[in-house]
């Protein structure tokens, strides 16, 4: 899209409240700039945007979390966080605003952006299809435009009244494609095994040990047996390898810096945190366990809240369970290894998992998302500026 002629550069601000959305709000501000060369970004995030290109502001990548108790730590530095964007806000005037993922900050935002007038979009909006469509509504009250990564919310935003384009799931954009009879099958699999303990902090600290504990196992048991343990943000990093080191396993967990989507590719088996990891597990075509734990308070209100028998990413677009899940109580350092040990020592129920795995593609939409996103985007911002006059 072109520049010429215009009074000012376009001046777009995204927010994300975590390693995820600003993993995601970085392969979009790419995509923004290609496009529309000479955009002015700035933002709320971490590391990656910051690669991106994206002036931030203020790192809130670190502030992920899932629950009402595990909130406390984070509250004291988001309350600030709005205060600060608020002023700003009032005083740059962005012509559109991206929220992006991070619901705990973005939510709370929204009515700073009502109260100044200041056009938003949400995008890798949270998922209403199993969270509850009763936040359909609330999420997409004033939204100038709502992009979901999933074809099912695009009906319930559009029957809550919102402006929704669905594109497509960004993932597929960003994980290469692969087929679900890649498998080797003769010779010994030297492959290692993905350790994905999560994102956030409250997640390395609670599922962590486990984690860490159950490939110490795998490998007595196996001693040729070697992990691969991709590091989502910098922050995390210190808390990862001092597990590691603890544990005694710095010379068979190698520790790197990277997304899980790629990292994980290579690798002939992956023990996943439940969330996003799940899915792009799944388009790498990788057989997975997957787990998680909350305190109880948090997991009984989720069990009131959630619309869907399963956790798991794959397994909920599938409808059916192609993926172990080890929640709560059954999340032990047992039963992990029992599961990675039954996948590890049967190929059959390995290379089985990699053909289920390979349906979920077909479900997500083309590639190509992005790139239709940002335009969406671009378009939408140019649009608004030319109402407000500028």
């Amino acid at each position: 899209m072109e520049t010429t002629g215009e009074t000012r550069a376009l001046k777009l601000f995204l927010s994300a409240g975590e390693v995820s959305g600003d993993y995601q709000a970085a392969h979009l501000a790419r995509m923004l700039a290609r496009l529309h060369p000479g955009v002015k970004l700035t933002g709320y995030g971490g590391d990656h945007m910051r690669s991106a290109g994206v002036g931030i502001l203020c790192d809130s990548a670190s502030w992920g979390y899932v629950g009402l108790e595990e909130s406390l730590r984070f509250r004291p530095n988001m309350r600030r966080a709005r205060v600060q964007l608020a002023e700003m806000l009032k005083a740059e005037k962005p012509d559109l605003v991206i929220l992006v993922d991070g619901e705990a900050f973005n939510e709370r935002l929204v009515a700073v952006l009502r109260r100044e007038g200041i056009p938003f979009v949400h995008y890798f909006v949270p998922q209403v299809w199993f969270w509850g469509r009763w936040r359909a509504r609330r999420i997409a009250e004033e939204a100038a435009l709502i992009i979901p990564a999933f074809p099912k919310e695009l009906e319930i935003f559009r029957e809550s009244g919102a402006r929704t384009e669905w594109f497509g799931h960004p993932l597929l954009d960003l994980i290469p494609e692969v087929s679900g009879s890649d498998e080797p099958v003769s010779g010994e699999d030297r492959r290692p095994v993905a350790l994905l303990p999560g994102s956030r902090v409250q997640e390395i600290e609670s599922l962590g040990p486990t984690l860490i504990e159950t490939a110490r196992r795998l490998h007595q048991a196996r001693p040729s047996l070697r992990f691969l343990l991709p590091v989502a943000a910098k922050h995390l990093e210190p808390a990862i390898r001092k597990l590691v080191v603890d544990a005694g396993m710095e010379d068979f967990v190698e520790i790197r810096d990277g997304w899980t989507g790629v990292g994980v590719a290579g690798c002939r088996l992956a023990l996943v945190a439940s969330g996003t990891a799940t899915l792009e597990t799944a388009l790498a075509c990788v057989p997975m366990v997957a787990f998680y734990r909350v305190r109880r308070l948090t997991y009984f209100a989720a069990k009131l809240l959630v619309k869907t028998r399963f956790v798991a990413m794959p397994n909920i677009l599938l409808n059916e369970r192609i993926v172990p899940e080890l929640l709560q109580e059954a999340f032990t350092v047992e039963s992990l290894v029992a599961e990675a040990s039954a996948l590890l020592d049967d190929p059959r129920l390995i290379q089985e998992m990699r053909r289920n795995l390979s349906r979920i593609p077909e479900v997500l939409g083309g590639r190509g998302a992005i790139e239709r996103a940002a335009g969406a985007i671009i378009e939408l911002a140019l649009e608004k500026r030319a109402a407000a006059g500028a």
